[in-house]
């Protein structure tokens, strides 16, 4: 989330007007996240957010994301609800950007998630894959194998060597080296699904320390459901960005294991799905590095704590390591 749209009190307090939401209080930008424009709105009735989707998102898989939020709300998974305005639709435009409201989610994300918070993510990722397994729509993951080569390139165009070389002389050397580890290893055939995506500590909220909803649907996708833990291995255990917690990444498994079970094939896939995971948001971070625009509201992620995270995973087979906790 961040802001790169700015609308005006009259802007909103149209749409608020169109959604039937009641009177406008107050409104912010919420700067947290990198992606979307997002405004927290008060209203007389409720509190809401505003997600207006900016460059990276194709219109074309807004409803998507919006399909899957509605669905885990009807099976009871906590997530945010997007909700149809005067006219019965759910997708919107101003500024010609697409935009929705959903409700408000009570409760924040944890900087550092504990054990027991990794036991509680795998039971709730768990939870969420099998309560999805009969939701038919399907979406390509953009940000798989094909997508990280096309943002290399493009990082290798737009951003010249001396700055690159600036952040860490091996940075393009490791990311060309890993990505063709990555196209020659890639696994098939696991099993595919729903996934988040973007299964991070601040898309994760808690309320009394118990998750108690999970936001920011968009990079949801199909994919291989492994991917998801490899993704939150990334985002939740790891104590520093070189420290990889192995109590943590055990608990995780743990807890995702006892409501839905890992096999044995996609725990072998784990090391370089772990690997592709730090891969992909070491290169959205690094371009978003250099090619954020100066007005924007947000703050700007460190792409070398996926570098560091990257190396470890190639560097150190921890894969039968996962299960001393189950």
């Amino acid at each position: 989330m961040a802001v790169y749209t700015k609308l005006s009190i009259e802007e909103i307090s149209n749409i608020t007007k169109h959604y039937k939401l009641g009177n406008l209080e107050t409104y912010q930008g919420i700067e947290e996240g990198i992606e979307n424009t997002n405004y927290l709105l008060v209203t007389s009735k409720e509190k809401y957010i505003l997600t207006i989707f900016e460059k990276r998102v194709n219109e074309k898989d807004i409803p998507f994301f919006v399909n899957v939020m509605k669905y885990l709300n009807r099976n009871s998974f906590f997530c945010p609800n997007p909700i149809e305005d005067m006219n019965g639709n759910l997708i919107n435009e101003i500024k010609k950007k697409k935009y929705i409201v959903v409700n408000f989610l009570d409760g924040k994300g944890k900087i550092k998630p504990t054990i027991k918070d990794c036991i509680s993510l795998g039971k709730t990722l768990a939870d969420m894959h099998n309560k999805t397994k009969n939701f038919t729509e399907i979406r390509n993951n953009s940000l798989s194998i094909d997508g990280w080569e096309r943002l290399y390139k493009k990082i290798c165009k737009d951003i010249s060597k001396v700055e690159l070389n600036k952040l860490d002389k091996l940075l393009l050397f490791d990311m060309e080296e890993r990505l063709n580890f990555c196209y020659e290893n890639w696994p098939k055939n696991l099993p595919k699904g729903f996934i988040h995506g973007d299964i991070f500590p601040d898309n994760v909220f808690f309320k009394n320390n118990d998750i108690c909803g999970i936001i920011d649907f968009y990079f949801s996708c199909t994919d291989f459901l492994i991917y998801e833990i490899a993704i939150a291995l990334n985002a939740w255990c790891f104590d520093n960005e070189k420290k990889f917690n192995f109590e943590k990444a055990q608990s995780l498994v743990k807890g995702y294991n006892s409501k839905k079970k890992i096999t044995i094939k996609e725990l072998k896939a784990i090391s370089i799905l772990s690997q592709g995971a730090s891969l992909r948001f070491l290169l959205t971070r690094l371009y978003d590095w250099f090619n954020t625009p100066k007005e924007a509201i947000l703050n700007k992620k460190n792409p070398l704590e996926y570098l560091n995270k990257l190396r470890f995973f190639r560097d150190n087979n921890f894969e039968n390591e996962l299960l001393k906790g189950d």
